[in-house]
C-alpha cells in the first residue's frame, strides 16, 4: 500500500478542520434569526387570512341577508298581485252581472 499522500488529498484534509466555535454559535445565531424572521412572516399572513376571512364572513352575511330580504319582497309582491287579480276578476265579474 503507498503510504505517501496525494497533495489533493492533503489539502482537503487541512481544510476539513472543525469549525471554531464562534463561527459555530454565529451560524446558529443566523438560522434562528432567519426562523424568527420566516415565523415573523407567517404570523402576518396568519393575521391577514383571518382578517381577509371575517371581512368575507362579513360579506356573506350580508347578501344571505340581502337575498332573505329580496326573497321576502318577492313573495310580498307575489301575493300583492295574487290580490289584485283577485280585485279585477271581482270587478270584472260584477261588470258582467251588470251587463247582463
Amino acid at each position: 500500500m503507498d503510504t505517501e499522500q496525494h497533495p489533493i488529498i492533503e489539502a482537503l484534509l487541512a481544510d476539513t478542520a472543525p469549525v471554531p466555535d464562534q463561527i459555530h454559535t454565529l451560524l446558529l445565531d443566523s438560522v434562528g434569526k432567519i426562523a424568527d424572521q420566516w415565523i415573523e412572516q407567517l404570523k402576518l399572513l396568519r393575521e391577514n387570512a383571518d382578517a381577509l376571512e371575517q371581512q368575507i364572513m362579513t360579506y356573506v352575511g350580508k347578501t344571505k341577508a340581502d337575498i332573505s330580504a329580496l326573497h321576502d319582497l318577492g313573495t310580498q309582491v307575489a301575493a300583492e298581485a295574487k290580490r289584485g287579480q283577485d280585485v279585477c276578476k271581482k270587478l270584472r265579474d260584477s261588470v258582467e252581472r251588470l251587463a247582463s
